[in-house]
């Protein structure tokens, strides 16, 4: 269903290709603007399913999606520009990967998903203030102390919150096919 939120949503999906396409053309600056307004829709997506009252099975599946993808698309990026170690960049893939996998498993098993966590919450969040901020360094080397350690910081926060969410999720998970089984 297109309404007012979703139009949004799938905006800052057309958008991640765009980001990505900049970025790798070393217009950074313009790759920046777009990381704001993407990060803008990510808030007013779910300010106007609220003010609206316009939910939708959609709705709720694209934005958890929209944040993989820009996530996935800041770290192509960082790579690319060579500005955080491969290792994290690694970490995070991994996580991504097995919690991709983890769904997968609940899938078939006929479950709908995981419920979502304030911890993976908050580490998404601050991995999508980490990594563009890394990126507003090289884009603004005048404020690149500023923005180097803004991005650092969110980075290491969102790090040790999305190990630990994906830790939970699979501890969650663990427990239900505990009980699951002992019923």
């Amino acid at each position: 269903m297109l309404n007012v939120p979703n139009s949004i949503s799938f905006l800052r999906l057309l958008l991640i290709p765009v980001f990505i396409y900049t970025a790798f053309t070393d217009q950074l600056v313009a790759s920046c603007l777009i990381i704001f307004v993407a990060s803008f829709t990510d808030w007013l997506d779910g300010f106007a399913a609220r003010k609206l009252n316009q939910f939708t099975r959609i709705g709720q599946l694209l934005d958890p999606i929209s944040d993989r993808l820009y996530i996935l698309a800041l770290i192509a990026v960082v790579y690319y520009l060579e500005i955080a170690n491969t290792f994290i960049l690694v970490f995070i893939l991994i996580r991504e990967f097995l919690l991709t996998l983890l769904m997968f498993y609940l899938k078939l098993k006929g479950l709908t998903g995981l419920p979502v966590h304030y911890l993976g919450k908050m580490g998404a969040f601050c991995l999508l203030i980490g990594l563009p901020g890394l990126i507003f360094a090289e884009a603004f080397p005048d404020l690149k102390d500023i923005w180097f350690t803004i991005g650092w910081s969110f980075l290491i926060w969102g790090l040790f919150l999305y190990a630990f969410s994906g830790y939970k999720y699979f501890v969650h998970r663990s427990e239900e096919h505990t009980s699951e089984l002992q019923s």
